[in-house]
């Protein structure tokens, strides 16, 4: 038997910036800064992620404090490619934010790029890493990630002391890099930077998605001939404190799970306006799985995403004219779509018990037969249009958590129908999930049992 990769450790990816304990500011720059309205002088450009992640810069006490304080300025810094110009904004005249930049030449060729991803959990790699700290050797089993689809090669390798950092994570809701990623052709071939940001935004939006929160691989940075670095990126991208207990559909030990979808969103950025449009459903989903907000508004964004979704299914496809969908109910569109994913319309009363209940009152008191369809359209229609200070939708106590429970869980399973993925799946419709708990989607099975 040939010897697996986990018997032969390597190195990790080195990343250009080190990992920062929990909370910590990465120094991206410190040195040399020039203004637009004034001299040269030292200053410090940084990440902070308190309270959440932001670009901000910092120069030295001056004698200028009572000057005119422009709205914004041109922050001129010296880089291995030429001098940089990023744009930033000021709180007083000592320091200021700025929303980001691509710095250096996006068209340059590249052998590699390097991000920083902030926030994952641990996932279940393929290789073993071995690092060297104070003279001694330690050993990260399975702490590489790896995965080549579209021509693409994205390795993925966890920090060496991620179990500690990560308890930190979780007790005091802060951030710090986790894993370093590098990005390259599988052929060797060149790239430039504008050619691999669409596969940095599917994996910004992939991972995130599978989470159900927003994780970021931050600060990339191109390198091409001898590790010159020829572009970066420095800006915050959208990141959510880190959860020990994912919201997502995904079980973050499911290697198999991850690289499927990672396929498939890979796959789709073949098409730019196919891309665009996977995206901002990922975003609503991730939007409306996240735990954070009010659930009446986290129904209204997820609605919003079904809508999406359902445009594309039915009026982008070529399947109905515009005039077909507008006369077509919100309900019979949803469960037109739904059915022809097999995906169940039924309520479980074991996992959605007021929802359950709040259909046999509606059975029982106006002759309506509703399942999932007309449940979650029914609630969104009320909460929008009222009748009344205590609307019959809040009457049945956990009956709108459980339309936000399964508005998400909708959502996810059509976004994931409408990419092709065939692989494992958690419910997003139980408030109460076994962790690791998943099953096959609906149409896998549908299609094993046609076959």
């Amino acid at each position: 038997m040939a010897p697996s990769a986990r018997n032969h450790p390597t190195a990790p990816v080195e990343g250009v910036y080190a990992f920062n304990t929990p909370g910590a500011p990465v120094v991206l720059y410190d040195g040399p800064v020039g203004r637009s309205e004034g001299p040269e002088t030292p200053g410090i450009v940084e990440l902070r992620f308190t309270p959440k992640p932001g670009l901000v810069w910092r120069l030295p006490q001056t004698d200028h404090t009572f000057d005119p304080l422009p709205d914004d300025t041109t922050l001129r810094i010296a880089r291995p490619y030429g001098t940089a110009e990023l744009p930033a904004q000021h709180c007083n005249h000592q320091e200021g934010w700025s929303n980001g930049a691509s710095l250096g030449d996006s068209q340059a060729p590249l052998q590699r790029l390097i991000a920083h991803w902030v926030n994952l959990p641990a996932l279940r790699g393929q290789h073993d890493l071995t690092t060297r700290t104070e003279g001694a050797e330690h050993t990260t089993h399975r702490g590489r990630w790896s995965h080549e689809t579209g021509g693409w090669k994205i390795t993925l390798d966890i920090r060496p002391d991620h179990r500690s950092i990560w308890k930190d994570l979780h007790q005091t809701h802060v951030y710090a890099i986790t894993h370093v990623m590098e990005l390259s052709r599988t052929d060797g071939s060149v790239f430039t930077a504008d050619q691999a940001q669409p596969i940095l935004q599917a994996l910004h939006m992939g991972f995130s998605f599978a989470l159900g929160r927003w994780v970021a691989p931050m600060l990339p940075v191109g390198l091409g001939e001898q590790d010159h670095i020829r572009w970066e990126e420095w800006a915050a991208r959208l990141c959510d404190p880190a959860k020990a207990i994912s919201s997502g559909w995904w079980t973050h030990w499911d290697s198999e799970a991850l690289r499927t979808l990672v396929t498939r969103l890979v796959s789709a950025c073949s098409d730019p306006a196919y891309a665009a449009r996977v995206n901002r459903q990922l975003t609503y989903a991730v939007s409306t799985t996240r735990d954070e907000g009010f659930v009446e508004q986290r129904i209204m964004v997820g609605a919003a995403g079904l809508e999406h979704t359902l445009w594309q299914r039915f009026v982008l496809s070529g399947n109905m004219t515009c005039a077909e969908y507008g006369r077509m109910p919100a309900h019979k569109l949803l469960r037109r779509a739904l059915q022809s994913a097999s995906i169940p319309l039924t309520i479980d009363p074991e996992h959605l018990p007021a929802l359950a209940e709040l259909a046999a009152a509606r059975k029982r008191d106006h002759g309506a037969n509703m399942d999932g369809a007309d449940l979650v359209t029914w609630v969104r229609n009320k909460l929008v249009h009222p009748t009344g200070a205590e609307d019959d939708v809040y009457r049945f106590k956990g009956a709108v958590t459980e339309t936000w429970l399964l508005t998400r869980h909708y959502l996810t399973l059509l976004i994931l129908e409408s990419l092709g993925y065939q692989g494992a799946y958690t419910s997003l419709a139980a408030g109460h999930r076994y962790v690791g708990e998943s099953a096959k989607v609906p149409w896998a099975t549908s299609n094993a049992t046609d076959a």
